[in-house]
């Protein structure tokens, strides 16, 4: 049963993470800024640390991070739709689950930047 839940979860996350991808308008500025790391990658390195819900919440509040207006705004949906899918669940799933969309939200970030400079992506 416990297999079935973790397939579940890792399914949510890379549907959340592929989605909110498509449709961040500026990929390189959220995974490097302007200081070669970007918000998606502190957000990440800091997760890996969170012990609890309440820590991933004041992790993912943007204010602390330097970005552009439309990463901005896009990152806020993105992490409002992430926050209001943990608020069910108890801290050990929700610092799983939180990880597992920020894993899949780089490749998906890094994929779509790939190919915007192969001219696959307009």
């Amino acid at each position: 049963m416990k297999n079935k839940f973790m397939a579940s979860i890792e399914n949510e996350a890379k549907k959340i993470a592929s989605t909110y991808a498509r449709w961040l308008r500026d990929p390189e500025d959220a995974l490097f800024g302007s200081t070669g790391k970007g918000v998606v990658l502190l957000i990440y390195s800091k997760l890996k640390e969170a012990k609890s819900k309440s820590q991933i919440i004041q992790i993912l509040d943007l204010s602390q991070y330097n970005m552009k207006t439309s990463t901005f705004n896009d990152m806020t949906r993105f992490l409002n739709d992430l926050k209001n899918k943990i608020s069910t669940m108890n801290d050990e799933d929700a610092i799983r689950f939180t990880l597992e969309v920020f894993r899949y939200f780089q490749i998906a970030l890094a994929t779509k930047l790939e190919d915007m400079r192969k001219g696959v992506w307009a």
